[in-house]
């Protein structure tokens, strides 16, 4: 009696796990976001892109760097390629551009050094327009 219940216990359990299985093998198991193409020939959202520094603080030895990496973005969030983007210039700051226009993820990158210590507002342009927000650095 006991071992026609366990034979029957076990049967019953494989029967279930065998169910299980097949259902979820048979049902899309997403583990990673969707998949979307740069957004090109659009326009950028001045809105939606962004610029942010970092260190936020370097020292004013005219070696040490802060980078400043803009992203543009449409509307929807992906990033516009192929933009040129321009930091304001200001005579004490050096400005580097890594990359000045942007790429699959709408991203610009520009090293800054200085051998002027002070604080410095950096903003960034596309054409004739200027991004609305604003990083500052500081040079020690």
């Amino acid at each position: 009696m006991k071992k026609t219940t366990l034979i029957l216990l076990v049967t019953f359990f494989f029967l279930f796990s065998l169910a299980g299985l097949v259902f979820f093998i048979s049902q899309r198991t997403t583990f990673f976001g969707r998949a979307y193409t740069p957004a090109t020939g659009t326009t950028f959202s001045s809105q939606n892109s962004y610029l942010f520094a970092s260190p936020l603080r370097a020292a004013a030895d005219g070696q040490e760097k802060i980078r400043i990496t803009v992203f543009l973005l449409d509307s929807s969030g992906r990033g516009v390629v192929g933009q040129t983007v321009f930091l304001g210039q200001n005579e004490r700051l050096t400005i580097s551009a890594v990359q000045s226009t942007t790429d699959e993820l709408g991203r610009a990158i520009f090293d800054i050094s200085s051998s002027f210590a002070g604080e410095y507002l950096i903003e960034a342009r596309v054409g004739s327009e200027v991004l609305p927000q604003r990083v500052k650095i500081s040079f020690y």
